[in-house]
């Protein structure tokens, strides 16, 4: 009997040494890397969709209509949860796909699986609870706000989607240096953050504890002292000491079952097929929703108000830095409101910017503005895109929402007329029509600016008409513009070439040209979080006018290492007249 037992655990220690693969696990690592491929955001999706019904719940806005996209995520991720547990987590989560690659890197160096003691383990999981908790009261009900950056999973989406061309500058932030954490926890411990802080884990985990399927042992009194399937366990679970897997933890990869000796670990469906359609049915229903959203009407619409608005009537354009590229509308504007937003380009996926699309435009209708409209959860840089393209069309800034009551700026047309050229937008984004004519160059910007000036304004009284370039300094190198000026007044600012990173780059020269053309003045608030490369463009402005500006960038405080004294190609400066507080260098 001592030999049979011997013989036993001699048997169970060869199998272990040489594990196969078996047909489950091919298929459970084949459906994760289809996931991680077309649907890496997958996870960001559903949590965001469970916000966003929660607080229209609170709101009392809720609409099937209205949350369809969230209602789609949903009903394709719950019911799979309710019959095999938390399967998302085990198939289609691509952060958890990312946590047993850690682990399979961890098991090729380490000859033995750290095994977290018990009491240590059961009391871990419970934080994702409070992880939980903190986000539906704090930030879904209280409205507390958290940057964005900090968030790992931002980090993530940007890193496995960098051969689309993510935007590499927000991986310098607090997210990489947790999602570095979390790397490094999954080395150590199987699934970390999925045990231990997923707050999307937590939910599934509340929700598996009424699944319908479960897996069991055959012939629990076989499995004698065997702890095969503790040993393998993603989630820690002590699977050795109970006949029924009812852990909510339970992520139904089936490693359990593969890795039985005996084969007393088994299930009512075969788990293979069970899987496979699982996850075409989950995949099937998210793609639906996807594209249900973006075959709807790719503008929003709402009815003009009888009343007189604030912005002057015509079609306007305006790009911004979304996600991945740029992102280009087209504003409508009717007796003074906000009537249409039509997206006519974006760079970025369609799985997130459809995301962001309808509710942000819906958002910017109804408050006839972007300020204060709120970012969508999940797809928080498409819809920052959307806000500020649309902000650059009607020239609003930080401390203005009625540039476009001149008719200045982006390009655009009175009258109702459509722009002559939507396509051909300077790197500022600020190309115009009035009154339905197309500018001398459509590539560059232009503004007829009636500002009433100020005592900061300008005095171009001395400057003959004409196109001047002037350099700068910004947060990473030079950033030379060109000037014209028309009747004594600047009436176009166009971006030749900058150094700075694109994504602060790009927040600030829409908001900066506007302002200056509106103010005819260098006295403008910068953009909050691209204050060196607004500083840059300042000076830049200043440099091509000749007149002395002090650079907050620039060590050498005030001193232009690096203009090149305002050269123009259709006049020149007259005499040293005072600019209204600033001094002609001319």
């Amino acid at each position: 009997m001592k030999k049979q037992v011997q013989g036993t655990a001699a048997q169970e220690r060869r199998q272990t040494g040489r594990q196969k693969i078996h047909l489950t696990q091919i298929l459970r690592h084949v459906i994760q890397l289809i996931a991680l491929i077309l649907m890496p955001g997958l996870f960001i999706t559903a949590f965001s969709a469970l916000r966003d019904v929660w607080q229209a719940v609170l709101k009392g806005s809720f609409t099937l209509s209205g949350l369809s996209s969230q209602l789609l995520v949903l009903a394709a991720v719950f019911p799979v949860t309710v019959i095999w547990g938390r399967f998302f987590c085990g198939y289609l989560c691509s952060f958890g796909a990312m946590g047993d690659l850690m682990g399979w890197i961890s098991s090729k160096i380490r000859k033995k699986p750290l095994q977290m003691p018990p009491k240590a383990d059961r009391a871990l999981k419970f934080v994702k609870y409070g992880v939980l908790a903190f986000l539906v009261i704090a930030v879904w009900t209280l409205g507390m706000s958290i940057d964005t950056s900090v968030s790992p999973w931002n980090v993530f989406g940007v890193l496995v989607t960098l051969w689309k061309g993510g935007n590499i500058q927000s991986l310098a932030s607090v997210g990489m240096v947790l999602l570095a954490l979390i790397l490094a926890g999954s080395l150590l411990v199987d699934r970390f953050f999925c045990r231990y802080l997923c707050p999307l884990g937590a939910v599934f985990a509340l929700v598996s504890r009424i699944r319908l399927f479960r897996i069991f042992k055959k012939q629990p009194e076989a499995c004698g002292s065997c702890r095969m399937c503790t040993i393998h366990c993603s989630m820690g679970i002590s699977l050795n000491q109970t006949e029924r897997v009812k852990d909510s933890e339970c992520i139904a990869c089936f490693r359990c079952m593969d890795v039985c000796p005996r084969s007393n670990m088994t299930s009512f469906a075969a788990p293979a097929i069970a899987g496979t359609a699982a996850a075409v049915a989950v995949g099937g229903i998210y793609f639906a929703g996807t594209y249900a959203v973006a075959g709807t009407s790719p503008a929003g619409q709402t009815e003009m108000s009888s009343e007189q608005g604030q912005y002057k009537d015509g079609t306007y354009t305006g790009s911004a830095q979304g996600y991945r590229g740029t992102t280009t509308v087209s504003v409508t504007v009717k007796n003074g409101n906000i009537t249409d937003i039509s997206i006519e380009s974006t760079g970025d996926d369609a799985e997130f910017f459809n995301k962001a699309k309808n509710t942000v435009i819906q958002e910017i209708l109804s408050e006839q503005t972007t300020k204060g409209v709120d970012t969508v959860s999940g797809a928080t840089f498409s819809s920052n895109g959307i806000i500020q393209a649309v902000a650059d069309a009607l020239g609003i800034t930080d401390s203005s929402d009625s540039a476009r009551t001149d008719g200045s700026g982006s390009s655009g047309s009175d009258s109702g007329g459509s722009s002559d050229d939507t396509t051909g937008n300077s790197s500022d984004g600020s190309s115009g029509s009035d009154g339905g004519s197309s500018s001398d160059d459509s590539t560059d910007s232009s503004s007829e600016n009636d500002s009433d000036g100020t005592s900061d304004s300008l005095d171009l009284s001395s400057v003959k008409d004409g196109t001047y370039t002037g350099t700068g300094t910004g947060l990473r190198g030079e950033t030379k513009v060109s000037v014209t000026v028309k009747s004594h007044k600047i009436t176009e600012i166009t971006i030749e070439s900058y150094e700075d990173d694109e994504q602060y780059f790009q927040a600030a020269q829409s908001g900066m040209i506007s302002e200056i053309l509106q103010q005819q003045s260098l006295s403008v608030d910068t953009v909050s979080g691209a204050t060196f490369s607004s500083n840059g463009i300042l000076e830049a402005v200043a440099d091509a006018l000749q007149v002395d500006f002090d650079n907050p960038n620039d060590s050498s405080s005030g001193e232009f290492s690096h203009g090149h004294g305002g050269h123009g190609d259709g006049g020149s400066f007259e005499g040293n007249g005072d600019y209204s507080g600033y001094s002609a260098r001319g």
